[in-house]
Order: structure tokens, then C-alpha cells, then sequence
């Protein structure tokens, strides 16, 4: 067994040599700043079916720029043959070394070979861990064992689809690794839409997704970051709430096939209003006031305006008639002919300059939603 001295007598003799024709270290750092961090991922996020675009963590609609868990071309891993375990007699093992472990791509196609690796954490050297003994194990894989000191890094085979743990002792200590998902016969998700676009607390959210395999689909599983969904079918709801006020509600669905493929899937956000939250009380006046022209709109404070693509709940104020005039305009006379006001309803104002909203009167409050940032005046 080679003592740690000797180690490192060893490493400085070979680094004096490398600097004139160059090497390629047999151990890494995993504690350097320097080194890429443990990959983000969720075990049963990635596919290597087709879809319409793609990133790293969950597929989306195309309308809200998917970051993907599947992608046009299957993934592949960098690692081109598997690691075998060392002749070599283990070290005796210190309980210096800990850390984590994780694939370094958490997706692979069936028939793949998935790379491992560990990153350490703590105390401990990069000579510690040179010298530590690795024993790692895995579910699913064609190589269920292998081990070697200093095997910080690991490639193995992974003949069927599912999503396989593994479990690595380094230096006496154990840990339980990241999940690999092991994609099969493809998933392909169309869409994932809501019933609404814009929801008043107490209402139903519903979302309904589109999804497709040649292996029949077993499993949809729905979640929101905003609470409970019910629903296990293709269809997952959620009741929209007061905490929810001026926030894009969404919601995740995980689509399972009988080859064991599975894609998550982040649905169309939902622009969620507490019709008694007033945001804003109108100004009163005309839209064609003076004080509403276009060169003075650009200079008068936020505060009067309604934001671009956020529902807000607005109030019509004291001073103004039963069966008031509301009279709209974009902040920048630009945008006269992008400008689209959703007032109360899921379909646009078809006149904005001059209407009449149902019910209209002092303390009466609407759900107004705009293309772009306008500001709305009632008389």
C-alpha cells in the first residue's frame, strides 16, 4: 500500500515532467472550484424522444420556450467502452473522503453506456481521494459492481429502459447516488394548454395534455409548485387562490409508457387575479384630456399604467357616473396597433378608445389583461 508521502513525493516528480510534454491525471480534484458542479436533474425528467425543441430540465409548449426533457436526437454519452474493476487490493479506508455522486448526463437511451462520477465534499485532498477505495453498485445495469482505488469516475452499460439508482463506498462511507433515467421506446408531447388563460381566485384551473408513443401510455402524474392537483388521467386541475394574486400559475405532467420511457412536460402558465385585490383605481377624466396625450403619457409615473401581460385587478373610482366611459391607450403611441385589451372576458376589447364595461361604477372592480402596457381612464 502506498503511503500518502510517497503519493505525493510521486505526484510532484510527475507533474515537473508533464509541464514539458503534457498528461493526463489519473485522479481528479472534484473539490476544486474550478470543476463542473454536480449536474441538475430530476430522475424521471429526461426522454430521447422527438420534440419540438429542447434544454435540460423539462420539456414545454413551444409558446413558452421549452427547456426539454427530451430532445430531437437521442442523447448520447461520451463514454465509449465500461469500467472494470482494478486488480489492485483495496486501501484501507479512512472515513476521510466524503461527498456525492451522480450521472453526468441523467438521461441515456437504452443500450447506452452511462458515465458516473463523484464529487467530493469536505474534508479531504485530492491525495485522500487518490488513495481511497471506491465500491460502487448499480440497479439495472449490465456491470452491477466495480471498484478500485481512486475510482472517482465510472462508465456503465445499461441494457433496458427505467430509472436505475446507484450506490457508491468511498473511504468506508456510503452514498446514494442521483438516479439515471434509461430512456426506451419514445414520448412525444404535442401540448400541454389550460382551460383559461386568465383565472379569478375561486376558479378551476385545467390542463390537458397532448401525448403520444407507439408503447402504450400507463401513467400521467401531475404537480404544481402552487399546491395539489387532482387528476391522473390526461386532464389535471388545481383551484386558483388569493396567494396566487398576479402570479403565472403552471403545472408539470410526468407521462409514462409501458417501455419504461418517461417525460415531463411544464404546461402553459395561467395568470391568476384576487378580484379583491385592487392593483389599481383608475384615474378619472377623458382619454382625450390633455393630460392623456401622447407625448405626456411616456413621462407620467408606473404607477398609472396597466403592465404589459399581467392581469390586474383595477377599480373604477369615487366621482364617476353609473354606466361610466373607460377610454384606453398605450403608453407609447407606437404600439397603437399591437395593443389588444382584455377586459373581464378571454376575448379583446374590439373597441378600446371608448366602451362601456358591464356594470360600470364607482368601486366597481374588472380583471383587465393588455398586449402591451396602457393606461386606462374613466369618466
Amino acid at each position: 500500500m502506498i503511503s500518502r508521502a510517497g503519493v505525493s513525493s510521486l505526484f510532484s516528480a510527475f507533474l515537473l515532467s508533464a509541464l514539458s510534454v503534457g498528461f493526463t491525471a489519473c485522479g481528479s480534484d472534484s473539490n476544486s472550484a474550478s470543476d463542473e458542479a454536480p449536474p441538475e436533474y430530476s430522475s424521471a425528467a429526461k426522454s430521447s424522444a422527438s420534440v419540438k425543441s429542447s434544454d435540460s430540465g423539462t420539456q414545454t409548449s413551444s409558446e413558452s420556450k421549452p427547456t426539454s426533457s427530451a430532445s430531437s436526437s437521442k442523447p448520447k454519452s461520451s463514454a465509449s467502452s465500461e469500467t472494470t474493476s482494478s486488480e489492485e487490493i483495496l486501501n484501507e479506508a479512512k472515513n476521510v473522503i466524503k461527498g456525492t455522486c451522480a450521472p453526468t448526463n441523467p438521461i441515456i437511451s437504452k443500450g447506452e453506456i452511462g458515465e458516473w462520477k463523484f464529487y467530493r465534499e469536505g474534508e479531504g485532498d485530492i491525495f485522500d481521494q487518490i488513495l481511497a477505495p471506491f465500491a460502487w453498485a448499480f440497479e439495472g445495469a449490465a456491470t452491477t459492481n466495480v471498484q478500485g482505488n481512486g475510482m472517482d469516475k465510472v462508465t456503465i452499460r445499461y441494457p433496458d429502459a427505467g430509472s436505475f439508482a446507484a450506490y457508491l463506498n468511498v473511504d468506508g462511507n456510503d452514498i446514494a447516488c442521483e438516479s439515471i433515467q434509461v430512456q426506451g421506446i419514445p414520448i412525444v408531447i404535442n401540448s400541454c394548454k389550460p382551460n383559461r388563460s386568465t383565472a379569478k381566485a375561486g376558479e378551476t384551473i385545467t390542463w390537458t395534455v397532448d401525448a403520444e408513443s407507439e408503447s402504450p401510455i400507463t401513467a400521467y402524474t401531475w404537480t404544481s409548485a402552487y399546491g395539489e392537483l387532482s387528476g391522473s388521467g390526461t386532464s389535471g386541475s388545481i383551484i386558483a387562490n388569493s396567494a396566487m394574486h398576479k402570479q403565472s400559475v403552471s403545472a408539470t405532467v410526468a407521462v409514462t409508457n409501458a417501455d419504461n420511457s418517461v417525460v415531463k412536460y411544464a404546461c402553459d402558465g395561467v395568470s391568476v387575479v384576487d378580484p379583491e385585490s385592487v392593483d389599481l383605481i383608475l384615474p378619472l377624466g377623458s382619454i382625450n384630456d390633455a393630460d392623456y396625450g401622447e407625448k405626456v403619457l411616456p413621462t407620467l409615473p408606473d404607477s398609472l399604467f396597466i403592465p404589459a401581460q399581467t392581469a390586474t385587478t383595477v377599480q373604477i373610482p369615487a366621482g364617476a357616473k353609473s354606466g361610466c366611459i373607460v377610454g384606453c391607450k398605450p403608453r407609447l403611441g407606437s404600439d397603437y396597433t399591437n395593443t389588444q385589451i382584455f377586459w373581464d372576458s378571454d376575448d379583446p376589447l374590439t373597441s378600446f378608445a371608448y366602451f362601456t364595461p358591464n356594470g360600470c361604477a364607482p368601486g366597481k372592480k374588472y380583471t383587465v389583461t393588455a398586449s402591451v402596457t396602457v393606461i386606462c381612464v374613466a369618466n
